[in-house]
Formats: C-alpha cells, sequence, structure tokens
C-alpha cells in the first residue's frame, strides 16, 4: 500500500513539475535537422538560375583576399602533394580576415541570395583545420563582431545556443557528406553535451563553395554549451576545458601534466597527446593554470596508482564515469581513433567531476588515409587514461553493460542505417549541386592534383552512390563485430599479481 502511495505523489509531482517548467525539456533531447526541420515547397516564381535552396544559406563577403592556409617563404609554391601524402608539414596560417556574414534561414519557403537575411554582421574569418586545410574545399572559422571589429558579438545560427565563435566544416575527403552530422548527433543523444549541427550551403566572395555542416565551437557559454560555471580570475580554482591534441606553442595555455612528465601512458607519441586550456582562456592567469595542472596530475595519479579502484582515493573521485564509457563507445562505434591522442575535450565544473567531450569525426568509420582501423578491431582501450581505466572490472562492466543497451537503440544497424537514408533525402538536390562544384574529387587526378588521399587506392570511391553504399558496409560490419567482440574487452581486467604483491608487503610492514 505505501508503494503505491509513494507512486502517487511522485506522479503528482511531476505533472506539478511540468505545469511550472513548462520549458524543460530533457538535456538529451537532441535536434535533428533532417527529421525536424519544416518541409517547403517548390519555389515557382523565378527562372532556374536563381540560386534556391531549402537549406539554411550562407554568404560570406571578406573585406580582402582570403590568407593562404599555410606560412609560405616569398616565392614558393604549395607542395601540395607532399602534404596530402604526409611527407612534409608547414606552419599553419591562422591570419584572420574581415568579412561580412549574410545568414538566410526562412523557416517557410527556400533561401537565395536576394532575399532578405535574417542575419548581417561583421566578423573575422579564416581557414581552419589541421589536415583538412590541404583540401580544395576549406572549413572555416567565423569570429562575430560589433561593427568597431573590436568586440566579441553573440549570434545564434539555426537555432543553436548564441556564440561569438562558429565553425563550417566542409566535407571533402568525406564523399558521403554526412559523417560529422550523424555521429555529432548519436553523441548527442547518448551524452551531457555535443556540438550541435546544422547543414547549409555557402557562398564566398560570390562564389559557390558547397553543402557545409554548421558547428557549434567547443568551449564555456553563458547561454549553454559546455556545462561548466563562469570564471573568476580572483580566485585560482576555477571550472575548465582542455583539449588533447597537437602542441600548443601559447606558453600560457600550453600545459603539462602527470601523465606526460612521468610517461605512463604509451598513447603519447610525437605531436600528439599535448594538453592546452581552452577555457578559462582570455582571463587565465598563471595561478589558475598551476591550479589545473596540479588538478589534473592529482586525477592521472589516481589513474596510475595500485589504488586506481579504491572508491576513496582511486579515478572513481575523480570521473564522470558515465561520460567516460560513452565517450569510449561512441568512437570506438565510429572507429574514430583521432580520440586516442587527438581532439579529445574533458571539463570540470567547480568541485565536479571530470567529463568528455567528442570532437572531429572527419575520418570516422574507417575513412582514414590507411586502412589500419578496420572495423574488425578495438583500439581506445589503449588511449591515454582508458588504458588504465580498463584494468578495473568495474569499468569494463559499465562499457559491457551500456554497450547492449545503446545496441537496442542508437547503436542499432536499423536505425543507423535508416538514419542515413533520411539524411540524403533531405539534402536532397543540394548533394548535386556540391558535386557539380567539387565533383573532380571523386577522380585519382585532376589538373596535375592527387586526389586518392586514402591508401590502397582502391579505397577511394567514385561516386556518391559508391561512398554511400561504403559507409552503409562499414556500420553495418562494425556492429556486427562489437556485437560479438564486446564482451572480449574484460580479459583486459584480469587480477593483478603486482597488485596483490604490493598491498601484502604493505599491511605486513603496518
Amino acid at each position: 500500500m505505501k508503494y503505491r502511495i509513494i507512486c502517487v505523489i511522485v506522479a503528482v509531482a511531476l505533472v506539478i513539475s511540468v505545469m511550472l517548467f513548462p520549458d524543460i525539456k530533457d538535456k538529451r533531447n537532441r535536434y535533428h535537422q533532417h527529421l525536424e526541420a519544416k518541409p517547403k515547397a517548390e519555389c515557382t516564381n523565378h527562372n532556374d538560375d536563381v540560386f534556391c535552396t531549402h537549406l539554411p544559406l550562407i554568404n560570406i563577403t571578406t573585406d580582402g583576399e582570403m590568407p593562404s592556409p599555410y606560412i609560405l617563404e616569398e616565392g614558393q609554391e604549395l607542395p601540395y602533394e607532399d602534404i596530402a601524402l604526409g611527407l612534409i608539414h608547414i606552419e599553419k596560417n591562422d591570419e584572420m580576415v574581415g568579412a561580412t556574414i549574410e545568414y538566410f534561414d526562412c523557416e517557410t519557403q527556400n533561401n537565395h541570395l536576394t532575399d532578405n537575411p535574417v542575419i548581417k554582421e561583421k566578423a573575422f574569418v579564416r581557414t581552419r583545420g589541421a589536415t583538412s586545410r590541404i583540401y580544395d574545399k576549406k572549413g572555416y572559422l567565423i569570429k562575430f563582431k560589433e561593427s568597431d571589429l573590436v568586440t566579441n558579438k553573440d549570434v545564434s545560427l539555426a537555432g543553436m545556443t548564441e556564440d561569438n565563435e562558429w565553425i563550417l566544416h566542409g566535407p571533402f575527403l568525406d564523399k558521403t557528406l554526412i559523417r560529422n552530422y550523424i555521429c555529432y548527433n548519436l553523441a548527442g543523444e547518448i551524452m551531457e553535451y555535443s556540438p550541435n549541427v546544422r547543414f547549409c550551403e555557402a557562398f564566398l566572395n560570390g562564389e559557390y563553395i558547397g553543402v557545409y555542416l554548421i558547428v557549434e565551437k567547443i568551449g564555456y557559454n553563458k547561454y549553454g554549451r559546455v556545462q561548466v560555471s563562469k570564471t573568476d580570475s580572483k580566485i585560482a580554482e576555477t571550472s575548465y576545458i582542455v583539449k588533447i591534441d597537437r602542441q600548443n606553442m601559447d606558453p600560457l595555455e600550453s600545459i603539462t601534466t602527470f601523465s606526460r612528465k612521468s610517461l605512463f601512458s604509451s598513447s603519447l607519441l610525437a605531436n600528439t597527446g599535448y594538453m592546452s586550456i581552452v577555457y578559462p582562456a582570455s582571463t587565465l592567469t598563471e595561478e589558475q593554470r598551476r591550479y589545473i595542472i596540479s588538478d589534473i596530475s592529482k586525477f592521472e595519479k589516481s589513474i596510475y596508482s595500485f589504488d586506481y579502484d579504491d572508491e576513496k582515493r582511486g579515478y572513481l573521485k575523480y570521473i564522470d564515469v558515465e561520460s567516460f564509457v560513452d565517450y569510449f563507445l561512441i568512437n570506438e562505434l565510429t572507429l574514430n581513433y583521432d580520440a586516442n591522442a587527438l581532439s579529445r575535450f574533458f571539463y570540470k565544473d567547480v568541485g565536479g567531476k571530470y567529463k568528455m567531450c567528442v570532437w572531429d569525426f572527419n575520418s570516422a568509420f574507417d575513412y582514414y588515409k590507411y586502412s589500419y582501423t578496420t572495423p574488425q578491431t578495438f583500439q581506445l582501450h589503449k588511449s591515454i587514461w582508458y588504458e588504465y581505466l580498463f584494468k578495473d572490472e568495474t569499468f569494463v562492466e559499465a562499457v559491457i553493460d551500456r554497450y547492449y543497451e545503446l545496441s537496442k537503440s542508437y547503436f542499432n544497424e536499423e536505425y543507423l542505417l535508416n538514419y542515413i537514408d533520411e539524411t540524403i533525402e533531405y539534402l536532397g538536390p543540394a548533394i548535386e549541386r556540391n558535386y557539380e562544384k567539387w565533383g573532380y574529387s571523386f577522380q585519382s587526378e585532376y589538373n596535375g592534383k592527387l586526389y586518392d588521399f586514402i591508401y590502397p587506392t582502391e579505397r577511394n570511391v567514385r561516386s556518391y552512390e559508391a561512398a554511400v553504399t561504403q559507409l552503409k558496409n562499414c556500420i553495418s560490419n562494425r556492429i556486427n563485430f562489437m556485437n560479438e567482440n564486446i564482451g572480449r574487452l574484460g580479459s583486459l581486467s584480469h587480477d593483478s599479481i603486482n597488485k596483490k604483491y604490493n598491498y601484502e608487503n604493505r599491511e605486513e610492514k603496518q
């Protein structure tokens, strides 16, 4: 009887909470553009030569020429093929240029450059990306500014959280155009935060540049995005966001914690696995920097110690286990092995625990240059921190149990293949327009340039249909492999005779 009364009380409380807070939604209620964008009727009131799209439309007009993506010596030509093959590396050029950004996004009708933009703002723009900046279709960072081009201005694009910084990702290597869209949204359904994304089409200085993905940039925002509290430069103890990637040469933002100093992690390879502070950035103090280094190092020491699975002294004191489990699974499912020691973000609120955040699925689902990332493998259990977390049987069991739970929904083959078909249907004629511009990239060579970025050569697709088939086959193979082999991860958490011996000696000495 008492349980029935409790249930009634809970039900009434839920009804009251909905009435009092009708705008509160499940934080994982992800907006999927291809499912929720309102359908639009075909335009019949203009000629065929007028650009017309059902997608949001971005028009960038720069105040001068776009700076070169690389810093070159006077008279030096860009050694395109050597960079594409990974034979040499040239210093990136992150110089920005002033620009006017026009954004068109009518809910009920198609968008045209002749329409009145819903947003027209000043901004700075630059090429972005590491490997991807070599491609003909560039990615861009947009920083919105007030008319003085000094003060930051927060702007909302496509209903996403307003901010002054936005990413325009231009899918070029990914011939399906949809890898990042799928993976960010998949992560957004299961994790506390994953950057929101929207498809659009874009123009740069009057030239059509194809289908792009508007992506939220990872960082603190008073309106949302990563859920950490605002920093106070007067106090050393602060919330923070850190990126693990290539080396950052900024002496204040770049940090070296216990993992790299001690060389405990085998995954910290040359020019990878370096940490840099993303937030706080402009207000970061030396005292806060030292606090962040010390804080992360305490966490890392807890993982590498014999007390790693102790509730009071081990990693459980420091990390949100669910976040670490989901981060592992989303990157394993998608074969996104940049997440080993590149493009890895983590964050911690003051007094909270560490949580992970996904980033960059450009090469997901077996689209790295080389074919070592086949669907029949596990790799992230060998990456920084995870190589020690997987020594704990409780953590491994959490990974396995969570996978089986997700395999009934978001990690289900039928769900993912349908998601692909529905997304492609939504993009519709935008795909054809994109490849009217970039269709030559399906060729092995064009105008003396190499466009077979994937090795061996036969892994490069020659049509959009072949690219979609390749993606679907990879997903099917990957899910079949994980369904059959996820339990094998349990072998990584066998009892340690060293730990047992250590504790026995400690007890004898006491």
